[in-house]
C-alpha cells in the first residue's frame, strides 16, 4: 500500500501519520510497515534537544497504526475508527534516532467483533528496538465528525462544523470556516479569509476566495461571508474584495448556476437564481428572488431589486427597480414580473398596486423623483410598495432603468414574460 492508499484507510494526518508504506498484508492475519525516520519529525525539537530520539510512544503509536490496517481493511470494518483498548509486555530495547528505518511487523492474534489483539515488533536492521502485544476495540465514525477525502489539502486553521464532507483534491486555505452539514466537490479550492454557512452544496471545480480582479486590490485583508442552503454549481467562481476589512456577501437559499462569476465587492441576498456564464461586475447588489437568466452581463455598480427578472443575454448598465421584466441588448424593462410575483405570495390587491405605480414611472416622460412623489400620494402603501419606493430613493451609481420597448406600459403576462419564465426550481422552494 502506497501513502496514498493508507491515507485513505486510516483517518490519521501529519504530523501524526506515522506508516510510511505496507510492504507486506495478509487479509485479516498479518501486515508489515514501514516508517522512515527523519530530522524533519516535529517532536525531534524537543525530545531531545541535542540528542534527537524518537519517543518510544510514538514507536507504539507506529505499530499500533499497522494493525489498524490490517483491522480496516476488513469490509466490514471500512470507516470506523480503532482505539487503543489495552498494551500488554510491551519493552524498548534500542533507541531509534533520525536516518534509521522501522520496519515494523504486526499479527492479528485475536479478531472477534468490535475486539482485536495484536502481536507487534519494530525493527531497524533486523534488530528489534520495541516489542509487545495490543488491544484494540473498533467503533463507529462519529457522525458528526468532518469526512476529509485523503487527496485534500486542509490548513490546520479550519473551523469545520459538524457533518462536513470535503471532496477528492480540494484545497482548503487558512482562516476558513465551514458550518454544518456542507459539502464540497472535488477539485474545489476555497482560498482564504471565508466564512461559508451551513447545509450548502457546492459542486466541482469552484473557485472561492481568489484575489479579485482588481488593479487597486493590494492584498489588504477582507473575507467572503456565504449564508446557508447555497447550491453553488460547478466552475463558479467568487472573488475577494478589494478594501480592507470589505465583503463580498452571499446570502441563503440561492441557487449560482455553471460558470457565474461573483466578484468583488457583491452582495447577493437570498433565494436568487443566478444562470449558467453570467458575470456581474464588481459592487453589484442583488436582491432577494432576483432571477437572472443565462449569458448575462451586468455592469459594476448596478443594483437588481427584489423579484426583477432579467432575460438571457441581456446587458444590464442601469439599476433595475424591484417586481420588473427586463430584456435585451441594449436592455429594457418589459413589463411587471407578474409570474414571480403570484409565486411568492403576493397578494393580487398589493399586484395592483404595483401595476399603478409601474403606470407612474413608465408611463409618462417624468423623472425618478417626480415618478416617487406621485406613487406617495396616489398608491396605498403595502410592504412591496415601499420595498419599490426605497429602492428608487437609494443612492444610485448607475441611475434607474427606465427605458421600455413600446408606448404603453405593458402591465398583462405577454410572450415575453412567457420567455423569460424559469420552470419551477425545487432546490429553492419555486
Amino acid at each position: 500500500m502506497s501513502i496514498g492508499d493508507i491515507m485513505r484507510t486510516l483517518p490519521h494526518r501529519y504530523p501524526f501519520l506515522l506508516v510510511d508504506k505496507i510492504i507486506e498484508l495478509e487479509e485479516a492475519k498479518r501486515a508489515v510497515g514501514i516508517k522512515n525516520v527523519t530530522i524533519n519529525e516535529p517532536y525531534f525539537q524537543g525530545h531531545f534537544p541535542g540528542l534527537p530520539i524518537m519517543p518510544g510512544v510514538l514507536i507504539l503509536e507506529a505499530m499500533a497504526q499497522v494493525g489498524a490496517v490490517i483491522a480496516l481493511k476488513m469490509p466490514e470494518n471500512e470507516g470506523k475508527l480503532v482505539y487503543f483498548a489495552g498494551i500488554d509486555g510491551v519493552r524498548f530495547r534500542k533507541p531509534v534516532v533520525p536516518g534509521d528505518q522501522l520496519r515494523i511487523e504486526v499479527e492479528a492474534l485475536k479478531m472477534k467483533g468490535s475486539i482485536g489483539k495484536l502481536k507487534c515488533a519494530a525493527k531497524v536492521e533486523g534488530d528489534i528496538v520495541a516489542e509487545g502485544e495490543i488491544l484494540f476495540s473498533l467503533n463507529e465514525r462519529l457522525s458528526d465528525e468532518p469526512k476529509i477525502h485523503p487527496t485534500a489539502s486542509v490548513h490546520p486553521s479550519v473551523q469545520f462544523g459538524k457533518n462536513v464532507d470535503i471532496g477528492p483534491y480540494v484545497v482548503i486555505g487558512p482562516e476558513v470556516k465551514i458550518g454544518d452539514n456542507t459539502k464540497i466537490g472535488s477539485h474545489t479550492i476555497v482560498r482564504k479569509w471565508t466564512t461559508i454557512g451551513s447545509d450548502n452544496i457546492i459542486h466541482h471545480n469552484v473557485s472561492i476566495g481568489l484575489p479579485p480582479q482588481d488593479y487597486k486590490y493590494k492584498g489588504e485583508k477582507n473575507e467572503i461571508i456565504i449564508g446557508d442552503r447555497n447550491n453553488i454549481r460547478e466552475f463558479a467562481t467568487i472573488h475577494l474584495p478589494s478594501g480592507e476589512g470589505k465583503q463580498t456577501v452571499i446570502g441563503n437559499d440561492n441557487f449560482i448556476m455553471v460558470y457565474a462569476h461573483i466578484p468583488h465587492n457583491c452582495r447577493v441576498g437570498n433565494q436568487a437564481v443566478i444562470g449558467g456564464y453570467v458575470g456581474l461586475g464588481g459592487h453589484t447588489v442583488v436582491e432577494d428572488q432576483v432571477v437572472i437568466g443565462g449569458l448575462v452581463g451586468i455592469h459594476q455598480g448596478t443594483r437588481m431589486g427584489r423579484l426583477s427578472m432579467i432575460g438571457s443575454s441581456s446587458k444590464v448598465v442601469q439599476d433595475i427597480p424591484p417586481f420588473m421584466l427586463f430584456d435585451g441588448n441594449p436592455g429594457s424593462v418589459r413589463g411587471l414580473n407578474l409570474i414571480g410575483m403570484q409565486r411568492r405570495g403576493i397578494s393580487e390587491e398589493t399586484i395592483m398596486e404595483i401595476k399603478k405605480c409601474f403606470k407612474i414611472l413608465y408611463g409618462a416622460r417624468t423623472n425618478t423623483k417626480a415618478a416617487v412623489d406621485e406613487i406617495r400620494k396616489k398608491i396605498k402603501v403595502s410592504d412591496e410598495v415601499d420595498q419599490l419606493v426605497n429602492f428608487l430613493e437609494a443612492e444610485s451609481v448607475r441611475g434607474i432603468s427606465k427605458k421600455r420597448e413600446g408606448a404603453e406600459a405593458v402591465i398583462e403576462e405577454t410572450e415575453i414574460e412567457k420567455e423569460l419564465l424559469f420552470p419551477d426550481i425545487p432546490e429553492i422552494g419555486i
